[in-house]
């Protein structure tokens, strides 16, 4: 039946394509290229699109190809059911039917004959062979292999087809003219082609292998999805670090560098929790290996957390609030963060907005601060206000004395906001050399620094600041600041004086200046608050005498000063005498 529809078709013009391979031993080469291609064809369903393997294939199928061209004008080839020829040779045989015999497949669907012209291995081979792959996956409602080559509109590939329907033997009919009764005309015996006759197709074709009970399929189903459902990423990390932790030293270089990659892409990708589980697994190998190597491999992998890019991103799921702040994943990454991990997170955790994951980070900072607490004095000298004013505070809560003097040089800086941070480290590292630096900070520039300078002279009840602090309420300036100022300077002389003090603070809330003129209201409001704080039966009759003020303002601040609790319930703070570790 082939030949004979063949017979029907237009010829290709092969006679010039018959004198070049006269003489020529073609036969080979051509079998060799459709071997190629049958490879080529089943590795683009195995592969994705830009597989490096899939890349070589059709490489090595565009060589092929390009010397054959050299040799003939084109290649024309017919398509029989089973195999394809060339020139009447066979090229192509496979087992008649199933998807993987590409004569089959272009045979089914009425193609005869197609033409290879020069040219076809730059793009339209590649789209050939997509084509094939497609068909294989469509549906019998969808559209067939020839109306996918019709609609590739190729340039360099020519075929030929029949109408499949008009290429099946006519059905016979029965002549139902006859009586009623008679027998029904006997249908011709179709006799099988020598394909179907063989002993190994019937096999294949046997219904009972095709066929499965309930149980069978349920176990199918179940295996399906528990491969479904297996944490394919889990088992090849599992497998990467099984290989690190057995290979040999020249395994294990090259899985370090896999791992080192690996740990950042995951993080990226949101893989919170694999991430975590490879941390972990990293420092038990380490400590079950217990080698200087292994753990400097180990502590270089895990070093890739602390760089800036990787350590932002971390910032970033915590800030996204997809895991618990809370969770033992989130405390191994965090662990695993090193000291120079400080300078990114003082950049980054002003932009978290989430309480948790601000104060969980604060309280990494520190404790990466406390592991390395020379490295602060540097990082308090950061031309960077951010870090500079950042790392101040730090040392400040760690109480790092070593870093006062870094500290107290930040008080010479331009930026008011680092000034401030300094002063409250000072206050809070809360040594006798914190107490020069504050008394210098009385006469910043700047409002915030000066108020934050006598709270913390204050809290630290220095007794060295009161002479300062006498000529500061006693001066001018003061007298033209706001009473939140003025009430920070009373207090600090009031509890660097104490009662020595009492005098002085009497005489302004109730004495009279030059020309018998009183203080104004708001110095002896301060006066009257300062001795509420000293206490002590002195200046509980300067308070008496006030009582009967007529201005509401000095008033106020007399019952106010009456709340103070006793002198003894005021607890000082003892100043520390720590040795100077930075030194």
């Amino acid at each position: 039946m082939d030949d004979e529809v063949l017979s029907g078709l237009p010829d290709f013009d092969l006679d010039s394509e018959s004198d070049l391979a006269e003489g020529s031993d073609l036969d080979s080469e051509i079998a060799d290229f459709f071997s190629a291609f049958v490879k080529t064809s089943r590795a683009a369903q195995l592969y994705v699109q830009g597989n490096p393997l899939l890349h070589q294939f059709i490489g090595d199928l565009k060589g092929r190809l390009s010397g054959i061209f050299d040799r003939v004008p084109s290649l024309n080839f017919t398509i029989h059911e089973s195999e394809i020829r060339w020139l009447n040779k066979q090229v192509y045989k496979e087992k008649l039917g199933g998807t993987e015999n590409i004569a089959f497949q272009l045979y089914k669907d009425g193609i005869r004959r197609i033409e290879f012209l020069p040219g076809v291995e730059e793009d339209e081979l590649r789209q050939f062979i997509d084509v094939l792959r497609l068909s294989r996956t469509l549906r019998e409602d969808e559209d067939d292999l020839l109306t996918l080559m019709w609609n590739s509109d190729f340039s360099f590939i020519r075929y030929e087809y029949v109408d499949v329907l008009g290429d099946e033997p006519p059905v016979p009919t029965p002549d139902l003219s006859h009586a009623a009764g008679t027998e029904l005309p006997a249908l011709p015996e179709l006799e099988l082609a020598p394909e179907l006759q063989t002993a190994s197709l019937r096999e294949d074709f046997e219904p009972s292998l095709y066929f499965l009970d309930e149980t069978d399929v349920a176990h199918l189903q179940q295996e399906l999805r528990r491969e479904m459902d297996r944490p394919v990423k889990k088992d090849v990390t599992v497998a990467v670090l099984d290989q690190y932790e057995l290979g040999d030293t020249e395994r294990r270089g090259e899985i370090v560098e896999i791992l080192r990659q690996m740990l950042p892409r995951v993080l990226a990708e949101g893989g919170f929790s694999h991430a975590s589980h490879i941390v972990a697994e990293l420092k038990a190998i380490a400590e079950r290996k217990g080698s200087p190597e292994v753990a400097q491999e180990v502590d270089e992998i895990i070093g890739e957390l602390s760089e800036p890019i990787v350590l932002e991103q971390l910032v970033r799921i915590m800030e996204d609030g997809t895991i618990d702040p809370n969770s033992e994943a989130l405390a191994t990454m965090l662990s695993a963060l090193k000291p120079d991990a400080i300078v990114t997170l003082i950049k980054t955790i002003p932009t978290v907005a989430r309480k948790q994951a601000r104060e969980q980070l604060l309280a990494t900072m520190d404790r990466l601060a406390a592991l390395k607490p020379q490295l602060m004095s540097g990082l308090i000298r950061s031309e960077d206000p951010r870090v500079a004013a950042a790392s101040a505070q730090i040392a400040g809560r760690l109480k790092l004395a070593g870093a006062a003097e870094a500290i107290a040089d930040l008080l010479d800086r331009t930026e008011p906001e680092v000034r401030l941070a300094a002063v409250e480290a000072l206050v809070a590292l809360h040594t006798s050399m914190a107490g020069q630096p504050l008394l210098g900070a009385l006469g910043d520039e700047s409002r915030d620094v000066r108020v934050a300078a006598a709270k913390g002279l204050a809290r630290m009840r220095y007794g060295p600041a009161t002479e300062r602090l006498e000529a500061y309420i006693k001066g001018k300036e003061l007298a033209r600041r706001d009473p939140t100022e003025q009430l920070a300077f009373f207090e600090a002389f009031a509890r660097a004086a104490g009662r020595n003090g009492t005098l002085l603070l009497s005489r302004m809330l109730n004495g009279r200046r030059f020309l018998w003129f009183r203080y104004p209201s708001k110095l002896r409001a301060c006066a009257a608050r300062a001795l509420g704080v000293v206490g002590g039966l002195e200046a509980e009759q300067a308070l008496n005498v006030a009582e009967h003020d007529r201005d509401p303002l000095v008033l106020s601040a007399v019952h106010t000063a009456r709340r103070e609790p006793p002198p003894d319930e005021q607890k000082p703070e003892k100043v520390e005498e720590k040795p100077d570790e930075g030194r």
